[in-house]
């Protein structure tokens, strides 16, 4: 049946609007669909150790991002997060277990007891953690205080553009604690600030929907204008307590596009901004870059090839040994048949030190 909808009630509305230069408004259908294995890994589910795939060093299940514990080990049991020597370990000695792929985000999960199944709590494993240098574990951060504050969420959305498919409980959750006139109200602040970040300065003009406005108190019903700041959507995600928040990477790439083509990522010269600027997939390597004395790398470097077409984005490069770090495989084969050495995360945090004499000057 055909729907015939009436918004000129709402256009009229809008035309009353303050201030008197207005946003734009686009409505748009989304259909939100679940496939039946988001719906099995939102509850655990029963695998195989070589059913489990690896990005990046990272755990995969059919495009999605997991982490895997084995039930039978009960409330002392320890999930994995990445390709660790634990895995590596069972992965060569053949050893059969019932690995359980889940992708929740509660940090609770399913376990075997002598009173049969139960949910714990369990905590992150360490090699896991030194794999990724998570937060900087390897690199001075301690990793005892790492895993006491491991959080579920924060972790998949950190990892985020390395995965087509978020977790449905993540991508999901509805904001909440908004006033009832946020939208007009978040509408004007925008527009008052000419679509600009107020954290990085990016001009957001021709990307308004990857434009916020955050409540620096955290308080959402607080809409006093000193407690509002227009930032980009990266620089939303990096605020504290933010850290849930999931971007694509072509998000996180159409935003340092932005930055690349207003010279903001031109000359950088501290490692927090890098950290600042870079995709969070990355900071592991950061980490150990700023260990190691490296030189400084650019963010979102272009590989170009002999006609001056962009054949691959690199997330961090250094141009003088034509050299850089990649998310996407395609950007990694791509650059390196222009002549790059291009790399995963996984692949240089496990030969980082010896990459560090040529990329030390």
């Amino acid at each position: 049946m055909r729907l015939t909808l009436n918004l000129s009630a709402l256009m009229a509305n809008i035309n009353k609007m303050q201030p008197e230069k207005k946003g734009t408004f686009n409505l748009e259908f989304q259909e939100t669909h679940k496939d039946k294995i988001d719906l099995e890994l939102a509850e655990g589910k029963d695998v195989e150790l070589k059913d489990v795939e690896l990005e990046s060093g990272l755990l995969s299940y059919k495009g999605r991002h997991v982490t895997l514990y084995i039930k039978a080990n009960g409330p002392s049991a320890r999930f994995h997060i990445s390709d660790c020597k634990t895995l590596q370990g069972m992965r060569a000695s053949g050893r059969f277990e019932r690995y359980v792929v889940t992708n929740q985000t509660s940090g609770e999960f399913v376990v075997d007891s002598v009173r049969g199944e139960t949910q714990a709590k369990l905590k992150v494993c360490q090699n896991c953690l030194r794999k990724l240098n998570y937060k900087g574990c390897n690199s001075g951060n301690s990793i005892s205080e790492i895993v006491q504050r491991f959080d579920m969420k924060e972790f998949f959305a950190t990892y985020s553009s390395f995965f087509p498919h978020m977790p449905s409980r993540l991508s999901d959750s509805p904001p909440d604690g908004y006033t009832d006139d946020w939208s007009r109200v978040s509408s004007h602040y925008r527009v008052e600030r000419n679509f600009g970040c107020e954290q990085c300065g990016v001009d957001m003009r021709t990307n308004k929907s990857l434009l916020h406005v955050h409540h620096i108190s955290g308080v959402k019903s607080n809409n006093h204008p000193s407690n509002l700041k227009a930032v980009c959507a990266d620089c939303h995600s990096k605020e504290p307590m933010h850290d849930h928040m999931v971007l694509s990477h072509r998000e996180r790439q159409i935003i340092n596009d932005l930055r690349r083509k207003q010279d903001i990522l031109t000359d950088l010269g501290r490692w927090q901004e890098l950290f600042d600027y870079a995709d969070p997939g990355v900071h592991g390597v950061l980490h150990a870059c700023r260990e190691v004395h490296l030189v400084l790398p650019e963010v979102n470097h272009f590989v170009f090839d002999n006609f001056d077409d962009i054949v691959a984005r690199l997330e961090l490069a250094w141009p003088k040994h034509k050299f850089g770090i990649a998310v996407s495989s395609n950007d990694i084969s791509d650059a390196v048949q222009t002549g790059w050495r291009v790399i995963g995360i996984d692949e240089f945090l496990t030969d980082y030190r010896a990459l560090a004499h040529n990329l030390r000057y």
